[in-house]
């Protein structure tokens, strides 16, 4: 046995010094030396959109009859069991080494001087979520010193849903385009459905400074994130669609059998709803207060409507503000429409006139909300911004200081 390792030792030995010799040999005729690089799968500058693919057909569709069909299908298929989020941007590479402690950054500089994600791995892959719009580096370094090149990608404008403890319909409200040119700032202004007692990590880790519950009951009169986390609070109890118009004259516009199937009557406006509003709206005025996060118990009707007053104050259009009031039916399910969507009897769907969806007991009416600014609030240039100030200074209290001090945060 003895003999036989020592035969193997000599072996391996011997083919090692002659490896190293032929190695030798050929450097000394001019042979070209391999790159000792960790390879990766480069982006090469490719630009990826990160919105959830369920919300992608969505908003890949222009036609309002074609988005009433897939709003109605989905409505009747049911499937609102995950958690829609926006798409992982995955960073491979390999390595003839094997496995080894990989460390991986990304960052917004060429020269790596702003990094924003960095990792330790024994995997070839990285994934990294949430990432804001705009271009990014990235590199991998091996436990040894062992480099890739640089690559770069660019992350487009996108729906940027976020799982934040599988709290639903978490998604951010920038990215939206006004009138006037500019965008909605990303990660700012947060939307969302009932937070959880766990979350506050999650919350701090993102960032929020603010937590707006739209809930008026007494239950919701302070927070379930524990104190602990320094989040400000604010209770701003509000109901959803027109309930926060105080000026119904546009509802003679409606047909008496609208206004019976709508099951509310006139909705009845109340001062704490202009009250809760006018708190509300103030703390985005200043600039410490951000990010702030909203939500109600589904993040869908009060959240939403508040979402449309915010947005719409901005600039973003009408047809926008819908497309984000109406993704939150592939987020939680439920007819979250501009109206009510009804078939011809050939296949064909449309939303009517209506301004509400019909749901159960719920009243679901982003479109009597949008009516009834441009009936009762307009002020003659035909824009939805200006309804919704002229609204906000008379029924509210808000003021243009206040408009002007909001746009100067939120747009860029």
């Amino acid at each position: 046995m003895k003999n036989g390792k020592r035969k193997k030792r000599f072996a391996v030995c011997l083919a090692s010094i002659c490896a190293l010799l032929c190695g030798l040999s050929a450097c000394g005729k001019g042979a070209e030396v391999k790159e000792d690089k960790i390879q990766c799968d480069a982006f090469n500058g490719a630009t990826i959109d990160c919105t959830p693919p369920v919300y992608q057909k969505y908003l890949s569709l222009t036609d309002e009859n074609e988005m009433a069909k897939l709003l109605f299908e989905h409505n009747e298929q049911g499937v609102f069991k995950a958690v829609p989020t926006s798409t992982d941007v995955v960073l491979s590479w390999d390595s003839e080494d094997g496995y080894r402690k990989y460390f991986v950054q990304i960052s917004k500089n060429e020269d790596f001087s702003d990094i924003v994600f960095q990792a330790e791995t024994q995997e070839f892959y990285a994934t990294v979520s949430g990432l804001f719009p705009g271009t990014y580096y990235w590199r991998v370094t091996d436990s040894t010193g062992k480099k890739s090149d640089v690559d770069t990608f660019t992350v487009s404008n996108y729906v940027r849903a976020l799982n934040v403890d599988k709290i639903r319909n978490f998604r951010d409200l920038g990215g939206w385009k006004t009138e006037s040119g500019k965008t909605v700032k990303y990660g700012l202004t947060y939307r969302s459905a009932i937070l959880k007692e766990s979350s506050g990590n999650a919350l701090v880790d993102l960032g929020i400074t603010t937590e707006i519950d739209l809930r008026a009951d007494e239950e919701y009169a302070q927070s379930i994130i524990p104190s602990k986390y320094g989040i400000k609070f604010l209770q701003a109890g509000i109901m959803q669609g027109d309930y926060v118009l105080k000026d119904k004259s546009f509802y003679s516009s409606l047909t008496p059998e609208q206004i019976e199937e709508k099951r509310h009557s006139e909705a009845a406006f109340k001062q704490e709803y202009a009250d809760a509003l006018y708190e509300a709206f103030k703390l985005y005025t200043v600039e410490s207060n951000y990010p702030i996060l909203f939500h109600c118990t589904s993040g869908a009707d009060r959240t939403g409507t508040f979402a449309f007053l915010l947005n719409g104050m901005l600039g973003v259009s009408v047809d926008d503000l819908y497309r984000d009031f109406e993704l939150t039916c592939f987020a939680m399910g439920g007819k979250r429409w501009r109206s009510n969507i009804e078939n011809d009897g050939n296949g064909n769907y449309y939303f009517n006139d209506d301004g509400y969806a019909t749901v159960s007991d719920n009243y679901v009416a982003i479109g009597l909300l949008y009516k009834g600014l441009m009936t009762c609030y307009s002020t003659g240039d035909g824009k939805l911004s200006s309804a919704i100030k002229n609204y906000l200074r008379t029924d509210v209290g808000l003021t243009d200081d206040d408009f002007e001090a909001i746009e100067n945060i939120m747009l860029d």
